[in-house]
């Protein structure tokens, strides 16, 4: 049976969420239809909104608008916000952190590419926020600041509250990628010093291809799109029933119970890889979410034991799923002040509920010899 850590990229499908889109299947009707079953379509999907505002901590209503996931609600919020700042006379200046997802640099280079000034946020050694380094980026002030809660390759914790404040004092709105602190940490106090909010279903034990941007009431957002009335006039097009369905069956399951044992498995991992010669665990030294555990090996090339880990039923990643594949260091890693053959030994173990300790075993059992035979291999 193989052994799945990479939940960080997306997580097995809960029960709940399959039950919820196999109902809202069966039905028919348009939620923007009059009739009867059109109303009963803008129903299902209104209660869908109010789960995901209650997973916030807020509520629902037109503050939470559905998305095709993640990407698109990191987008639609940092893009949105900058470009409505702008137009209340806000400097054309976006602020992004160095470790952030590249969906959030994605924004950004979509701001420059209509006239914008990109500022990066450095991080120290673990990865944390260095917030000498954010006077420097808001002194001319800014439209918009976008910053990761949680780090989608370290599971780093940002320090939300004091990038946000800061922001504000220099009349910048703020956006909160929160993709991967959802299930692993409370999101009303994220939410509480945020403009906006982006999440997605599917690193949740939700569908693939549904996220939501929650934005705060009263906080103005240039659509990305022109087009129908649908989600208040922020994202036209026929909603995604189904999948806004299986987001809130998602949500349902979510609580705080299981977190402590997954955090005790990766800790158990942890001390497996600080075992073997050579072995390091990056970030560290920073708060942490419990299920996220980065690490590298001397001489041994991440993408080669992610490889090797795969032929023997462990599905691991080198980092953020929209960069697998690459051959190029770790943006983060390289952010963080490793060089470029130290980035490139980035591995990521991302558990889930489901992980057990006798899988974890196993992957501390076969790593030695794994890491012994990439480094003999001598490749990278």
């Amino acid at each position: 049976m193989r052994i799945y850590l990479d939940h960080n990229a997306t997580s097995p499908l809960v029960d709940t969420a399959r039950a919820a889109m196999l109902e809202a299947a069966d039905l028919v009707g348009n939620p923007s239809s009059i009739h009867g079953e059109g109303r009963a379509a803008r129903s299902r999907l209104e209660r869908a909104r109010d789960a995901v505002g209650a997973l916030i901590g807020v509520g629902g209503g037109e503050s939470v608008v559905f998305t095709s996931g993640g990407t698109e609600a990191d987008v639609a919020g940092i893009v949105g916000l900058g470009l409505a700042a702008q137009a209340a006379g806000a400097p054309a200046r976006v602020v992004v952190l160095a470790t952030d997802h590249p969906a959030v640099h994605g924004a950004a280079a979509a701001l420059v590419a209509r006239g914008f000034v990109a500022e990066t946020l450095a991080v120290d050694g673990e990865g944390r926020v260095d917030l000498g380094d954010l006077g420097r980026c808001l002194a001319g002030g800014a439209a918009v600041v976008a910053l990761a809660a949680v780090n989608h390759e370290t599971g780093v914790v940002a320090d939300v509250t004091a990038v946000a404040e800061a922001a504000r004092r220099a009349g910048a709105r703020v956006h909160v990628d929160a993709v991967q602190a959802a299930g692993r940490l409370p999101l009303a106090p994220i939410a509480a010093v945020a403009d906006t909010l982006a999440l997605s279903a599917h690193k949740l034990g939700g569908p693939a291809g549904i996220g939501a941007l929650w934005i705060r009431p009263g906080v103005q957002l240039t659509p990305l799109t022109p087009g129908g009335h649908q989600e208040h006039g922020r994202r036209p097009g026929t909603e995604n029933s189904i999948g806004a369905a299986g987001f809130a069956g998602t949500v349902s399951t979510l609580s705080t119970s299981g977190l402590e044992a997954v955090s005790e498995l990766a800790r158990r991992l942890e001390r497996g890889v600080l075992a073997i010669e050579g072995g390091r665990v990056h970030g560290g030294g920073a708060p942490r979410v419990g299920n996220t555990v980065n690490v590298g090996f001397a001489g041994a090339p991440g993408e080669s034991v992610v490889m090797s880990l795969d032929l023997e039923g462990v599905a691991a990643s080198t980092g953020a799923a929209c960069t697998s594949g690459s051959v190029q260091p770790s943006p983060v890693l390289l952010a963080m002040g490793l060089g470029r053959a130290r980035a490139r030994e980035g591995v990521r173990f991302s558990l889930g509920r489901g992980n057990t300790e006798a899988e974890i075993d196993r992957v501390i059992a076969i790593l030695p010899g794994i890491v012994a035979r990439v480094r003999a291999a001598g490749v990278g």
